[in-house]
C-alpha cells in the first residue's frame, strides 16, 4: 500500500471515528451547552413544562444570545408533541407542551446543531392516590401520582415532603376563585432533582387549580419544582387576581424552580421573607407582588406577563425597616406594563437585563434605588422615577447601558407633585434613546440640577445638570442591531470611566457601560487548521485535534485548531479538516495559504502560534 493510499485510508478511519464521537464531544472556548429541566415521565393529556437553557462552561446562563428558537420532537409509539419549539431569551425559556404517546418516549431538543434527549416513562398504568382534607400533624411523604380532589391543609406541626419525580394533580375550575388549594400552616418540602423534578399542575388542563397558601412560621422549600396551571384563587393586590403562591408572614425558598402558565399572578407575598435562586417565572398575568417583604431574587428570569392592566414583571412595595430587597443576575423580559416596579422600597438591582416592556423597564416611586451593571433595552421608557412632594427619591445608576428605549431615563411629575425632589446620580453609563415621539436620552419634569451625570456616554447633554467628563459620540457597540451591547475594539468608552472607580477585571481604568470590554490577547498570525505545529495542514492536524479532545493532548494555539472558524475547538473541526483533505470538502476559512490575523475575532487563545510555512 502506498503512503498516499495509507493516508486516505487513515483519513476515512478517523472521519468515521470522529462521527461516532460527536455525541460526546468536548468543548473548548465559550460555546454554550444546551440543557433541559423536565420530568422523566408523562401522563397523556397532562401538559409537561419543558425548561430549556443555554449555559456557559462556568454554569452561568449564556445571556449574550438575545433570542433563539429550539426545536422539540418526540420519538416513540403514537408520539406527538405540541408546540414543536421553544423560544429562549438570553439563554433561557420554557414551553408547556402537550405530549401524547404510548409507552416509553424519547424527547429531543435541538438548537444550532446540538441535540439533547430525555427518556420519558408512561405513567398511564401507575396507581393514583386521591387526597383532600387535613394531613396529620407529622411528616407525610408523597411520591408517584397524587390527585388532590379538594382543599388540603398541612397543619401547624405537620410537614408534607414531595419526593423526586412526584406528580401532584390538583382539581381546578374553568374560571373564578374556587380552584383547589393547598394550605400550608406547617411546612412544605418539595425536593425534586434536576433529572426528576416535582410537578404540581392541574388534573384537567382546561381547569386551573387554586394556590399554595403559606401561613406558617417554618420555612418551606421548593427545589427543582415545576408549578403550572394555578391561580384560580381568591383575588387581591394590584391585578385583582389570584396567585400561584400566596405567602403571609412566612418564609419560603425556591431554588431551580419554574412557575408558569398561571391564570393569575405568580406570587402574592406580605410580611414574609422570600428567596428565589435560578427560578423561571413565565406566562402569567403578573410576576411576584411583594409587600412588606424581604426578597432575594438571584440568577432568575421573569418573562411574558400579559393582560389588561398592571402586567408587571415584579412589583415591590412598602418594604419594612430592616428588610433587604435585591435583584441580582436576573433577566426580566416581555410584558404589557413595567418590568421592575417599586413603591416605597429601597431596592438594589445589579447585573440584570430588563427588556421589551410596553411601558417602563424600571419604574421607581420614591425611596433609595441603586442600579448597577445592568442592561435596559427595548422598553418604551428605560428608567423612570416619580415621588411625592414630601418624600423625595434618590436614584444611583452606575455602569448601566440604557439603549433602544424611546426615552432612556426620566424624572416624571405624574400627580401634580410640583415640589418633588428626585436626585439622580449617574456614572460610567451609556444612555442612548430609541425612536418615537418625544424620544430623548434623558428628560425631566423638574430642575435638571437634580441630575449629576459624570463619565457617561450620552446622546445629548442635559443642560443644567451637574457632573462632567461625558462623551457624546457613538458608543461603539459590537452589534446594536443584533442586540450585542458589548463594547467593540476602538470604542471611545473603553478606559473612559471615572478614574476613581474600581478598575476593570483586566486592571485597566474602568470602561463606560454595563460590561467591561474584554481585551483580546495581542493579535497573532496563524494558519487556520494547523494544529500539530509542523507548519502544514494535513491529517496530523486532525489527529492532533482528536487527541486534544479525547486523549488529553495539549495545543498551543486554539485559534489555529478552530478549523471551521466557529469560535470553538470541538470535534466538528477534525471532521471539517478530514472532509476537506479526503472528501472534497470546503477549504478552511481564512487565514489559509499564508499566516495572518483572525478576521473573525473570538475568545480562543493563541499564546504560541505554530510556525508559518
Amino acid at each position: 500500500m502506498t503512503g498516499y493510499t495509507r493516508k486516505i485510508s487513515r483519513g476515512i478511519l478517523l472521519l468515521s471515528l470522529a462521527l461516532s464521537l460527536a455525541s460526546t464531544q468536548a468543548r473548548c472556548g465559550e460555546r454554550p451547552q444546551l440543557e433541559l429541566i423536565a420530568r422523566d415521565s408523562y401522563l397523556p393529556g397532562v401538559p409537561v413544562l419543558l425548561r430549556v437553557e443555554l449555559r456557559d462552561a462556568d454554569g452561568s446562563l449564556h445571556r449574550q444570545r438575545w433570542d433563539a428558537t429550539a426545536r422539540i420532537r418526540i420519538e416513540g409509539k403514537g408520539a406527538s408533541v405540541s408546540p414543536g419549539e421553544v423560544m429562549l431569551r438570553n439563554g433561557i425559556g420554557s414551553v408547556l407542551a402537550r405530549i401524547e404517546g404510548t409507552g416509553e418516549l424519547r424527547l429531543v431538543i435541538s438548537l444550532d446543531g446540538e441535540e439533547i434527549t430525555k427518556e420519558l416513562a408512561d405513567l398511564s398504568g401507575e396507581p393514583r392516590r386521591e387526597v383532600a382534607g387535613d394531613l396529620p400533624a407529622e411528616e407525610t411523604e408523597w411520591s408517584g401520582v397524587i390527585q388532590v380532589t379538594g382543599n388540603l391543609t398541612i397543619p401547624e406541626d405537620g410537614t408534607l415532603r414531595l419526593l423526586p419525580g412526584a406528580l401532584v394533580l390538583l382539581n381546578g375550575v374553568e374560571s373564578g376563585t374556587d380552584g383547589t388549594d393547598i394550605n400550608v400552616e406547617g411546612k412544605l418540602e418539595s425536593l425534586g432533582t434536576r433529572e426528576r423534578p416535582v410537578t404540581l399542575t392541574a388534573s384537567d388542563p382546561a381547569e386551573a387549580w387554586g394556590e399554595l397558601d403559606h401561613d406558617g412560621e417554618e420555612m418551606s422549600v421548593y427545589r427543582y419544582t415545576i408549578i403550572t396551571r394555578a391561580g384560580n384563587a381568591p383575588e387581591g393586590g394590584h391585578t385583582d387576581s389570584g396567585a400561584a403562591i400566596n405567602a403571609d408572614d412566612t418564609l419560603i425558598t425556591l431554588e431551580h424552580s419554574s412557575i408558569s402558565n398561571i391564570s393569575g399572578k405568580i406570587m402574592d407575598a406580605e410580611d414574609s421573607e422570600i428567596v428565589m435562586r435560578d427560578c423561571l417565572l413565565q406566562r402569567s398575568v403578573m410576576g411576584p407582588e411583594i409587600e412588606g417583604t424581604a426578597l432575594i431574587f438571584e440568577n432568575s428570569a421573569i418573562f411574558d406577563m400579559r393582560g389588561d392592566d398592571d402586567n408587571d414583571g415584579i412589583y415591590l412595595h412598602d418594604q419594612h425597616t430592616g428588610q433587604e430587597i435585591r435583584l441580582s443576575g436576573c433577566i426580566v423580559a416581555g410584558g404589557d406594563d413595567d418590568g421592575i416596579d417599586t413603591l416605597g422600597s429601597d431596592v438594589t438591582i445589579e447585573d440584570c437585563i430588563v427588556r421589551d416592556f410596553a411601558d417602563k423597564g424600571i419604574s421607581l416611586f420614591h425611596e433609595d434605588i441603586t442600579i448597577s451593571r445592568c442592561l435596559v433595552v427595548g422598553n418604551d421608557i428605560g428608567i423612570s422615577c416619580k415621588t411625592h412632594d414630601d418624600e423625595g427619591a434618590s436614584v444611583t445608576i452606575d455602569h448601566v447601558t440604557v439603549a433602544g428605549n424611546r426615552i432612556g431615563v426620566e424624572s416624571r411629575n405624574r400627580d401634580d407633585e410640583d415640589d418633588a425632589e428626585i436626585n439622580y446620580h449617574i456614572s460610567n453609563s451609556i444612555i442612548r434613546p430609541g425612536e418615537g415621539a418625544g424620544a430623548a436620552a434623558i428628560r425631566t419634569d423638574y430642575d435638571p440640577a437634580f441630575f449629576t451625570i459624570g463619565y457617561c456616554n450620552l446622546a445629548q447633554e442635559l443642560e443644567g445638570a451637574g457632573g462632567g467628563n461625558n462623551l457624546f459620540t457613538e458608543p461603539g457597540f459590537t452589534d446594536e442591531n443584533g442586540r450585542d451591547f458589548r463594547l467593540s475594539a476602538g470604542s471611545l468608552c473603553i478606559d473612559a470611566g471615572d478614574p476613581e472607580s474600581p478598575p476593570d477585571p483586566d486592571g485597566s481604568r474602568s470602561d463606560i457601560g454595563y460590561i467591561p470590554y474584554s481585551l483580546a490577547p495581542l493579535e497573532q498570525s496563524f494558519l487556520r487548521g494547523e494544529a500539530s505545529g509542523d507548519g502544514s495542514i494535513d491529517i496530523t492536524d486532525a489527529v492532533k485535534i482528536l487527541s486534544y479532545l479525547f486523549a488529553g493532548a495539549g495545543i498551543t494555539c486554539a485559534s489555529s485548531a478552530d478549523g471551521n472558524d466557529d469560535g470553538t475547538v470541538d470535534i466538528t473541526d477534525a471532521i471539517y479538516l478530514l472532509t476537506w483533505l479526503f472528501a472534497g470538502g470546503n477549504r478552511p476559512p481564512p487565514p489559509t495559504g499564508t499566516c495572518g490575523p483572525d478576521p473573525t475575532p473570538d475568545e480562543l487563545d493563541c499564546s504560541e502560534p505554530p510556525p508559518c510555512p
